[in-house]
C-alpha cells in the first residue's frame, strides 16, 4: 500500500512552521498571530501568519489564533462570528468588551511542548517574556 502524501511536501518552512505551531495550541488556549510568528521564527511575520491561516486555516484550528489584545481580527474577513463560536465551544470566555479574557485563555507552551516543536532555547526566553498573561 502506498504511503499518504507529506501534506506539508510542498509548503514553504515558514508556513509548514506556522502550521505545526497552530496545531499544538490546546483546545480553550489562544495565541497572538505575533506570538506564533515569534514561535516559527519570524518576530515581525504576524500578518504573514494572518495570511497563512486565511488561506490554508481550515487545516488547522485557526480560530484559536487572535488578535495581541485578545480580539478577533477575522471580523474583517467575515468569519468573526465563526471564530468566536468555535472558541466559545471550547470554552474559551470574552469579557464584556468582547474580547478573550487572555488571563484565563493564554497559551503559555509547556517545556516538553518547547522540546516537541524543537524551538531553540531563546525563543523560548522569549515567548515567556511576551506573554505577559497568566
Amino acid at each position: 500500500m502506498p504511503s499518504k502524501p507529506n501534506v506539508n511536501h510542498s509548503l514553504n518552512p515558514f508556513t509548514a512552521r506556522v502550521l505545526e505551531i497552530v496545531r499544538a495550541i490546546p483546545r480553550g488556549k489562544v495565541l497572538s498571530y505575533g506570538q506564533v510568528a515569534l514561535l516559527a521564527g519570524a518576530p515581525r511575520g504576524a500578518r504573514q501568519v494572518g495570511r497563512i491561516l486565511y488561506a490554508r486555516g481550515r487545516t488547522v484550528p485557526w480560530q484559536r489564533v487572535i488578535n495581541r489584545y485578545g480580539g478577533l481580527s477575522t471580523y474583517k474577513v467575515g468569519t468573526g462570528a465563526e471564530q468566536r463560536a468555535l472558541l466559545e465551544k471550547e470554552g474559551v470566555t470574552f469579557t464584556q468588551d468582547g474580547v478573550v479574557n487572555l488571563k484565563k485563555h493564554q497559551w503559555r507552551p509547556s517545556a516538553h511542548t518547547i522540546e516537541k516543536l524543537h524551538l531553540p532555547e531563546e525563543i523560548a526566553f522569549e515567548i515567556n517574556r511576551k506573554l505577559p498573561f497568566s
